[in-house]
């Protein structure tokens, strides 16, 4: 037998052999294809689960019901906990015989008897002739036997002398925001380079990947019909550079389950940190810069059996990247078989617990806790600090074709809990939640009657340590005023917009920028200028946020007292070059400013009024203001 049937501990005699001329391995993971270009062919898409649905929930006794086209026999298997003790359980089969005329078989899951949580009902079919097919059927347990779930009590192997420093077992509400303000993570690749064939989302972003079951994380992959698909990554540091990120020697570990479909692709990895967080005129910007970057994969779960599919048959991917390295040479990598280790168990079969130590002299990876790959650390992991990722990519750079339309374009990874251990100092309050903002800031976002433009109440948009939540939704309308403003807690407050005639409402480009940010830089108000009227506060400063046309433009942002005096003034250059970061403008009206400024920040203002006009230097009349802050001093 070859070795993907014995992986499944499925008799199949016979197997066909036909041609692949797309096929070729991987440079990379050669150990997918065994330099086997035939490899997979005797797959055939056949089975279809009709009852219960993909990534549904079940409880006691659930009947399955496969179809399985052109196939005679079908085996099913799913992972069950041991009787006693606490070893690592074993394989129950639920079905193994012949299927009926109608090309289906039936069988009840008595789901009591299973882990409680996520559960992968494994079905293989096969026909006389030698093909066979393989799916897997996700489901969530919401009865039966609580097992293994939550934080271990005790500290793992490959992080002795290290103190725990960061841990989340997902048991309560999630904490993720776009680019991580307001929250533990960003949904996003910080720094960017999001690789996903179906895009990263926001947390409330189209699909909603993100969801806590039970004790558990769900990424969630899907596609509904006409829509495009959507899943998700965590990112443990902020746009900003805050967040989790440790130095040497430091531990990393994270125990998960997967779906292996084709093109599914869940990762647990790390980054070193590089300039992320980093001001370019700081002294060491450039040599970091230089420096490279260390990619250390824990697992790469590549999914998916049949030709030009990985065709795993339980090994996953650890692989180090030395990304801008050439002089460390090629990276190690490594495929350990789970189906050899923990009872042999595949990555998406049950829960397994993936590890990653960096020391001063070596890098280890550990699968269970037992080692699976070392190396010797290099320079950029000792002298930078490292972070964490985890994700549930569908195709996209891999490079793997996809196909999850038998499981209804949905497909899940699951996460128990994920833990950080240092072995030097970290600062009081390490891995917490920074405020946002300055408390009782009021946020005004002018909207141009596009519902997909209105900021939420818990949404977090604008710059650093002045973004906010609770901005207010003010529709552009000539000679228009708004009611009285809430400020980011929320409390209503004495000021109100007063907006001049002939405004119109603009829809800008938003270059860059994702989520709530994209929002704020959606809708504008043009064409006349606008006053606040009832500022509360002694002291405080006017952050003027701008929007932008197709070509951009340059102009000026004017500042003007209840008097009509001005108060202050900034040139403007604002083109796509550098969008999607908050650049503040810093040269004086009617100069030629060669920075892509997006705001202008007006400081120490006393005034109980102002007004805010925003003027194009072509001649074309007034440019977009897409919104504004009033930031109480501090």
């Amino acid at each position: 037998m070859n070795r993907l049937v014995v992986a499944f501990a499925f008799a199949v005699v016979g197997a066909s052999v036909a041609s692949a001329e797309d096929v070729k391995a991987s440079d990379e993971y050669p150990e997918f294809y065994s330099g086997d270009s035939a490899k997979g062919i005797d797959f055939v898409k056949s089975i279809k689960v009709l009852a219960p649905r993909h990534c549904s929930n079940v409880k006691g006794d659930t009947t399955v019901v496969v179809e399985a086209k052109g196939m005679t026999r079908a085996v099913a298997k799913c992972w069950r906990q041991p009787e006693s003790g606490d070893g690592w359980g074993g394989d129950a089969v639920l079905f193994d015989g012949e299927l009926g005329a109608d090309e289906r078989g039936e069988f009840v899951l008595k789901a009591d008897a299973f882990p409680n949580g996520p559960l992968t009902v494994r079905i293989q079919a096969m026909d006389k002739s030698g093909h066979q097919d393989y799916c897997e059927l996700q489901i969530y347990n919401l009865g039966g036997v609580k097992w293994r779930q939550g934080l271990p009590k005790g500290d793992p192997p490959g992080a002795q002398g290290m103190k725990l420093v960061f841990s989340d077992d997902f048991d309560g509400p999630l904490s993720i925001s776009p680019d991580g303000r307001g929250a533990k993570y960003a949904a996003h690749k910080t720094g960017g380079g999001d690789f996903s064939g179906w895009p990263f989302s926001d947390p409330d972003g189209d699909c909603l990947p993100f969801g806590q079951q039970g004790s558990f994380l769900r990424i969630h992959a899907s596609k509904p019909y006409g829509a495009k698909g959507r899943t998700g990554i965590l990112s443990s540091i902020r746009s900003d550079g805050t967040g989790v990120a440790v130095p040497v020697p430091a531990y990393f570990e994270c125990r998960l389950m997967c779906h292996s479909a084709p093109g599914s692709w869940g990762a647990f990895w790390t980054l070193s940190k590089g300039t992320i967080g980093m001001r370019p005129d700081d002294p060491a910007f450039e040599a970091t810069k230089k420096a490279g970057c260390d990619e250390l994969d824990v697992i790469e779960c590549y999914g998916g059996y049949g030709p030009r599919n990985p065709n795993h048959g339980g090994k996953y991917g650890v692989t180090s990247h030395w990304w801008g390295q050439p002089q460390m040479g090629k990276a190690p990598h490594a495929f350990p078989d789970a189906m050899k280790m923990a009872g042999g168990s595949s990555w998406s079969w049950t829960f397994h617990t993936y590890g990653l130590a960096i020391t001063e002299t070596d890098t280890v990876y550990y699968f269970d806790d037992v080692e699976v790959l070392r190396h010797p650390t290099g320079p950029v992991s000792k002298s930078q600090d490292t972070w964490f990722l985890i994700n549930y990519a569908i195709a996209g750079i891999s490079g793997w074709p996809y196909d999850l339309e038998r499981y209804g374009n949905e497909s899940d990874m699951w996460v128990d809990w994920v833990r950080v251990y240092c072995g030097k100092p970290v600062p009081d309050g390490f891995g917490e939640v920074p405020p946002v903002g300055v408390k009782g800031s009021i946020g005004v976002n002018f909207t141009c009657g596009r519902d997909e433009d209105a900021l939420r109440a818990w949404d977090i948009a604008g710059d650093g340590e002045r973004a906010q939540a609770g901005w207010n939704n003010v529709a552009v309308a000539s000679g228009g005023r708004s009611g009285k403003l809430l400020d980011s807690e929320g409390r209503e407050t004495t000021a109100s917009v007063s907006i001049g005639k002939g405004a119109e409402p603009e829809r800008c480009e938003g270059w860059g920028f994702g989520g709530a940010d994209l929002r704020l830089h959606r809708g504008a108000l043009r064409g006349a200028p606008f006053g606040v009227v009832g500022v509360p506060f002694e002291k405080y400063d006017v952050v003027v946020h701008l929007g932008a046309g197709v070509n951009g433009w340059k102009g000026d942002v004017l500042l003007f007292s209840r008097a009509r005096e001005e108060i202050g003034s900034y040139a403007v250059n604002y083109g796509w070059i550098g969008g999607g970061r908050y650049v503040e403008a810093t040269r004086e009206k009617g100069t030629d400013s060669d920075r892509a400024d997006c705001m202008g920040v007006f400081r120490g203002l006393t005034e109980r009024e102002f007004a805010v006009k925003a003027v194009r230097r072509d001649g074309k009349g007034a440019a977009a203001i897409v919104g504004v802050q009033i930031v109480p001093a501090r």
